[in-house]
């Protein structure tokens, strides 16, 4: 039997945590010191679009639109746990480049289609300030990320234990354990999927990596009938309807709303600004509101696999699960890092994915 130990409670650790019981050998347990729903996940501030696009990275968008084609088998697999809509409409730029991001998408196998202007207010009739063009991603799904969480954890069959994680132990280029606030934890693999704690638990071995983050603002309004079938990124606001009738809104905002009294107002002047956007007679109204820092690798790309030392060789009993966005590639981190930790194969999907430089000094 492996022993299994994974950092993080968030939608990544609970893939990993899903997929690992899938071989019946494996003990696994999540460390956390957030559980699903709390405001403190990233998770928990996400908002919940599953989406393929990625620059011009083509290997990155070929990993999200296979996450695009996995989410709904394993949503199946799940049992009555559906997505809460499929299709997104997207206008965050210009249409130059709107134009150049829709034809290079398409070429890469993402069906995303050009929409007119009358094409957007036949489709979406309440909305009064429409783009001349949209981009419709046809696959593009809307979750609840927090709810999919709970349900992996609930499928795994793991323990989540609730507790404060320092560091990691770390012998002859093994890592052996995990310390807590109640001891050392002992596993035969460690996964770190910490986020933004990422950082710290690896300084406790001597490795530096670097991560940023961005602050992520949710507006929740109080439950509306129905206004959007599918998701919308404009220019400066995303909204979308989740499965209670909330629309989420997110948008600009400074780092100076972190406090309480004016990231309450920036929420409310988010949903008066989207709500001048719709033709809608009753008065939509915030309900609540979350701020999270999301964790972004420094280059922007998925950091899926093996650690090496400072001499190139791989650091054994530790495997590194941080990306953005979680919710998009959750599904296939998981299920392919699994594969790769249990049989030891890297799957060409992840194969590029753990190229930044780490610095060992225990080697």
């Amino acid at each position: 039997m492996k022993k299994i130990i994974i950092i993080g409670g968030g939608i990544v650790g609970a893939s990993f945590a899903y997929h690992a019981s899938l071989y019946n050998s494996n003990k696994i347990t999540i460390l956390t010191d957030a559980l699903p729903g709390d405001s403190k996940q990233a998770t928990s501030n996400t908002w919940g679009w599953v989406n393929g696009y990625s620059n011009n990275d083509k290997d990155y968008a070929d990993f999200r639109l296979a996450n695009l084609d996995y989410w709904p088998k394993l949503l199946e697999e799940l049992k009555n746990f559906k997505y809460t809509s499929k299709g997104a409409f997207f206008w965050d730029m210009d249409d130059k480049n709107l134009n150049k991001t829709i034809d290079q998408h398409n070429s890469w196998g993402h069906r995303v289609k050009k929409i007119s202007q009358l094409q957007i207010s036949e489709i979406v009739p309440e909305l009064n300030e429409l783009p001349i063009i949209a981009g419709f991603g046809e696959n593009d799904l809307a979750l609840e990320g927090s709810q999919i969480t709970s349900k992996l954890i609930e499928n795994s069959g793991c323990e989540i234990k609730k507790i404060k994680v320092s560091g990691l132990t770390y012998k002859k280029n093994h890592v052996m354990g995990v310390k807590t606030e109640k001891g050392i934890l002992n596993a035969d693999e460690i996964i770190i999927a910490a986020g933004l704690g990422v950082t710290d638990l690896l300084s406790s071995i001597n490795i530096n990596f670097e991560m940023k983050s961005s602050l992520g603002l949710l507006a929740y309004t109080k439950p509306l009938p129905l206004l959007l079938k599918h998701p919308i990124t404009g220019k400066d606001f995303h909204v979308r309807q989740d499965d209670q009738g909330r629309l989420v809104i997110g948008g600009k905002f400074d780092e100076d709303i972190s406090k309480e009294r004016n990231t309450k107002q920036a929420a409310e002047n988010l949903v008066q600004e989207v709500s001048a956007k719709f033709n809608y007679n009753d008065k939509i109204i915030l309900d609540y509101f979350t701020l999270g820092l999301r964790p972004l690798p420094i280059d922007g790309r998925p950091k899926i696999g093996r650690l090496m030392n400072n001499s190139g060789k791989e650091i054994k009993g530790v495997y590194l699960a941080v990306m953005h966005s979680g919710v998009t590639n959750a599904p296939l981190a998981g299920k392919l890092g699994m594969q790769e930790i249990i049989s030891g194969v890297r799957h060409p999907l992840i194969s590029n994915f753990i190229t930044q430089k780490t610095i060992d000094n225990n080697s």
